[in-house]
């Protein structure tokens, strides 16, 4: 092998000295591209403009397959929804380095190799990563994500129930994996997540005093006929926020930390108002723990973020304490301004009151609550005609209460000596008396107009509870 090198050495000095060099144009690539080439597993065609030949490649690797996965999830996509294509150019601009850069026996050496089909150029990758950014946040974030569970005292068990982490897409890590792989048929990526931390800690519930009372409220209501629906949904949603820890400065929203009032989160159907009547829905009493919570709240001198009046008075508090909940839309947001930790106790002391006690110091403050109306306006009697009643049959189905407008008052006497005053509005509508009687009923066997009724509204069809329907 060695006097092969040689001869092959010095008779290819003899020819150029001779002048004979020219005669390399035969074996030296005169393209841009090496006849033969392979550029990403795929060769050049003869005569193909290569630009050309790449950019109709590149639109057809758009619908290649790639399968991203992380602990049970799949996902089926393609380069092209996800921003990955072939940059022409870089590709282009790799392949024509073979066998034009170099010393001419490497040149000699990569054109051979080429021609003879040894030689394969990667495709060179690019990531549009607005475009990746854009799927991996909407299509595949909701879905592996896990929500963190915060640590929770257990009162009536006197346990610890400790954190648990979440996790979520680290959309960043993800695009970078993107870049880094090869894209070749049918490949899988495992997607890059991060811990997601619970906002409430075992460490953050030994700070806790559960020694020291801020504020307390409790409500009452009934067990029995319709009143074991909402008693039940009280006492499901009450041990949903039981435990909740609310550091310095931060909120909490009902409606996050209760969950949507579903079956599958053991609501049940209750009575609850739709407009200005009572319908069935699930979820029925959970605005009467909400209401509870808000007056703990308030006398406790919480900030209130966030508060919306039921639609008409509360039987189980004053006018002005309540506060009304709707999943997702309407809710109840409290912020911690004092300068220890706090927790939400929420529980039953007897089968019939639903007590809030905010735990974890003493209050710097007294809080006085008054309540002013400036208005009152008297309801109306609603009939509706039921064709499946039977002749004569009728039913009172809701009585009728006044609407008022009602400004609060709250005064706020800190210990330093500081008094702060707040003050908010809660609109109560008229809420009608509403009879459901029988075809051909004779209303003038109907009762007379209850006091503070001014009047008879004849509907000709029932009203049954939507999706807007707000729980009592």
């Amino acid at each position: 092998m060695r006097i092969r090198s040689v001869v092959l050495v010095v008779g290819f000095g003899s020819l150029a000295g001779l002048g004979l060099g020219a005669g390399l144009h035969h074996v030296l690539p005169r393209a841009p591209v090496v006849r033969g080439l392979s550029i990403g597993e795929r060769i050049l065609p003869e005569g193909a403009s290569p630009t050309a030949w790449l950019v109709s490649r590149r639109e057809q690797l758009h619908g290649r397959k790639i399968w991203l996965h992380r602990e049970g999830h799949w996902f089926s996509t393609t380069l092209g929804a996800l921003g990955v294509s072939v940059d022409v150019a870089a590709t282009l601009e790799r392949a024509q380095q073979i066998g034009h850069e170099g010393s001419l026996m490497r040149r000699l050496k990569q054109t051979a190799r080429a021609r003879r089909g040894e030689l394969d150029v990667p495709l060179v990758w690019t990531v549009d990563e607005h475009k990746a950014r854009t799927f991996l946040r909407t299509e595949v974030a909701p879905v592996v994500f896990r929500e963190p569970t915060d640590a929770r005292l257990d009162l009536a068990q006197r346990l610890k129930v400790p954190d648990q982490p979440g996790m979520s897409l680290d959309i960043e890590r993800t695009i970078a994996a993107l870049h880094a792989i090869s894209h070749e048929e049918e490949e899988t990526m495992e997607l890059a997540m991060s811990y997601v931390s619970a906002k409430v800690t075992l460490v953050d519930l030994t700070r806790v005093d559960v020694s020291q009372v801020v504020s307390v409220f409790e409500t009452s209501f009934s067990t029995w006929g319709s009143g074991a629906g909402r008693a039940k949904n009280i006492a499901n949603a009450a041990a949903r926020l039981d435990g909740a820890v609310l550091a310095p400065g931060e909120a909490i929203s009902f409606n996050e930390r209760v969950g949507p009032r579903t079956p599958e989160n053991g609501f049940t159907v209750a009575p609850e108002i739709l407009a200005d009547e009572t319908v069935t829905g699930y979820g029925g009493g959970t605005c009467q723990l909400a209401s509870t919570l808000h007056a703990a709240a308030l006398f406790g001198a919480f900030d209130i973020l966030d508060r919306q009046s039921h639609s008409r008075p509360s039987a189980y508090t004053k006018l002005g304490l309540d506060a009304t909940v709707v999943y997702p839309t309407v809710d109840l947001k409290i912020r911690n301004n004092h300068p220890f930790p706090v927790m939400i106790h929420a529980f039953l002391p007897k089968p019939t009151v639903i007590r809030v006690e905010l735990l974890g110091g003493q209050s710097s403050a007294t809080v006085e609550y008054r309540y002013g109306v400036a208005n009152v306006e008297d309801f109306t009697r609603r009939i509706y005609v039921k064709g499946h009643f039977p002749p004569g049959k009728r039913i009172r189905h809701q009585k009728g209460s006044r609407g008022y407008d009602v400004t609060s008052f709250v005064r706020i006497s800190h210990k330093d000596g500081r008094v702060d005053e707040r003050h908010y509005f809660s609109g109560y509508r008229p809420a009608p008396e509403v009879y459901w009687v029988a075809p051909g009923y004779d209303l003038a066997e109907l009762p007379p107009l209850p006091e503070h009724a001014k009047g008879i509204e004849d509907m000709s069809a029932t009203r049954t509870a939507g999706d807007g329907s707000m729980a009592m």
